[in-house]
């Protein structure tokens, strides 16, 4: 059942932000657990568009707890950058004190056997910080969504898949999600990127229409980090992204 893999999948999603004084907190984006001891995929840009004062206190909020009402409990624990691929928008982190969490891996699938019309969902925490200070208290946001295009690069001989397109609207916050596969309930990408257009109905303000359109890593890309961080850390140098 669908709402019993979501019930689960939950334990394993964190928000990602930083502290920029000792009261508060912004929130970047979503990362989720791959791994026994703490370890975070997320997208990169959230890292890289920091500065390194900020990248001092980076956090991830985690949950800490499920009671029998349904009540989630959450934390605010440290983040280490481990390891990034620049190029693809993956970073790799390290949560502190991971054991007080319910943190548990996602499985990983195959990105290489999707194709276009599979059903998928991601899990995340878009405008997170918005619906806290709404009232709304800590809310994950699932979207269920179809694989609408695959796109390979174009660049690389080998020509590996380098995109998932979604029918989808991804806000901001979205960015480092897991993307499931709806049969599998295993991971097959991260939410990475969305596509805006300028307002209709305000253009002189600085808003950005969503477009029903988003765009996912294919998890395979990141098994070569997880793989390369087992044996030693390769840390790329961090440039900022824009999205």
């Amino acid at each position: 059942m669908l709402e019993e893999q979501i019930k689960e999948i939950r334990k394993s999603i964190i928000a990602v932000g930083f502290k920029p004084n000792p009261t508060q907190v912004t929130i970047l984006g979503t990362g989720f657990a791959v791994s026994d001891d703490g370890k975070i995929l997320s997208a990169a840009h959230l890292y890289n568009q920091l500065s390194p004062e900020q990248r001092q206190d980076i956090f991830g909020m985690a949950m800490i707890q499920r009671e029998e009402s349904g009540i989630e409990r959450y934390e605010w624990l440290s983040l280490e950058l481990i390891n990034t691929d620049h190029q693809n928008d993956i970073a790799l982190f390290q949560i502190k004190d991971y054991k007080r969490t319910l943190l548990k891996p996602l499985k990983l699938g195959n990105s290489e056997t999707i194709e276009v019309g599979d059903e998928s969902y991601f899990i995340g925490f878009p405008y997170a910080a918005t619906l806290i200070n709404e009232g709304f208290g800590i809310t994950l946001i699932v979207n269920k969504t179809i694989i609408s295009n695959i796109k390979q690069d174009g660049i690389n001989p080998n020509h590996p898949r380098n995109w998932f397109i979604v029918d989808a609207i991804s806000n901001l916050g979205n960015s480092g999600s897991p993307l499931l596969d709806l049969k599998t309930n295993k991971v097959i990408g991260i939410m990475t990127i969305a596509f805006r257009m300028q307002s209709q109905v305000q253009p002189s303000l600085d808003i950005r229409e969503p477009m029903h359109i988003a765009g996912a890593k294919p998890i395979n890309l990141a098994k070569q980090l997880l793989n390369n961080s087992k044996t030693g850390f390769n840390v790329v140098q961090c440039t900022e992204t824009a999205i």
